[in-house]
């Protein structure tokens, strides 16, 4: 069964537009109009139990095919899969872990055996070893039977998959973290601003630093934003927020996000201020604090003009007197075609 369009499933309750408002009734309409939209949007993209299921599946043949070469290896999911936080075409990132290491030349031996033989089984007829990576992997893309799901594969590289536990506490403990988090992710990718490997921000690096927003909480809101984001209907506010701290407010020049220590700190501790680009962007990880995540993020100040940008069309939505019409989160964020077909279930 197809997907309706997400934006359906906003109430239209206190939409309405007056003859003769006030600022501040705009404000508020428009914030409470978004945080509608933002949950309506959470809804359309999280994934049905059917498409759960049905990329499970798909990952367990990726595993038999890995098997056949390590019998005794475990594959595992880990980034926006494992937080089942992902969009329907971005990517789901797998590891291979053995009982045993490998030197880095066996490594990348061992994925080039097992590119071929993911070609060689028609998991997909395009498969490519990304070997001089700091962490390297075989990315492909599934034949259509198979759902066309972009994949990258990695080989005992245990952070990411270290990183899951801590990342769904963080999750858990923040609830309005999620929502937040998908919302930007859709914004960035739409731009083609969400991969580290083309100088994007990762979504890894995205969720620190709305970890970091939501823990410092710069203009003060109510925790019950935070915490209770649904009945607080705080989402809108919190988004804006977001959009505003990190285009504008946020020192680049002086200072770095730590989500450890629920602060930011000063960039010349770690070694980490840039001459040459004194407002890159720095974020300490959360396994290995003398990894900067955000170091390859080197389009930072097309993203802050990006961000800018959005909640700039934010303000500016205009309202009309239809207002099943509304769809101010599609102003900033839309959602492509691939997105919008992309369902197992369809």
């Amino acid at each position: 069964m197809a997907r309706v369009a997400w934006s359906d499933g906003v109430r239209e309750q206190g939409t309405e537009v007056r003859s003769s408002v006030n600022v501040c009734w705009v404000c508020v309409t428009c914030s409470n109009r978004l945080h509608d939209e933002i949950v309506a949007f959470f809804e359309f993209m999280t994934p049905t139990p059917e498409e759960r299921h049905a990329r499970a599946m798909v990952i367990a043949q990726v595993a038999d095919v890995v098997k056949r070469r390590l019998p005794t290896a475990a594959v595992d999911t880990f980034g926006s899969v494992a937080q089942d936080l992902y969009l329907p075409d971005g990517d789901t990132d797998l590891v291979i872990t053995t009982p045993h290491t490998y030197d880095d030349e066996t490594k990348k031996r061992v994925l080039f055996q097992l590119a071929a033989l993911m070609r060689n089984t028609r998991v997909t007829d395009r498969v490519q070893v990304v070997a001089r990576a700091r962490v390297p992997v075989i990315s492909f893309q599934t034949s259509p039977d198979l759902g066309s799901l972009k994949i990258d594969i990695s080989l005992n590289a245990a952070d990411g998959l270290r990183a899951v536990p801590i990342l769904r506490d963080y999750f858990t403990r923040m609830p309005a973290l999620r929502y937040l988090v998908l919302a930007l992710k859709c914004l960035l990718s739409r731009h083609g601003l969400n991969s580290a490997s083309s100088s994007g921000l990762s979504s890894y690096g995205l969720i620190c630093l709305a970890i970091s927003f939501l823990q410092l909480n710069p203009k003060g809101r109510p925790p019950a934003y935070i915490e209770q984001p649904l009945q607080s209907e705080s989402l809108g506010v919190l988004l804006m927020d977001f959009l505003e701290y990190y285009a504008d407010a946020f020192p680049y020049g002086t200072s770095y996000v730590s989500v450890t220590q629920g602060k930011l700190l000063p960039k010349e501790e770690k070694g980490w201020a840039n001459t040459a680009h004194p407002e890159s962007l720095c974020i300490e990880c959360l396994l290995n604090p003398e990894n900067d995540v955000g170091r390859p993020t080197s389009k930072i100040q097309t993203i802050r003009a990006l961000f800018r940008e959005a909640r700039g069309m934010l303000e500016a939505y205009a309202f009309t007197p239809t207002p099943a019409s509304y769809n101010i989160l599609g102003a900033i964020i839309g959602i492509s075609e691939s997105v919008r077909t992309l369902s197992f279930h369809e």
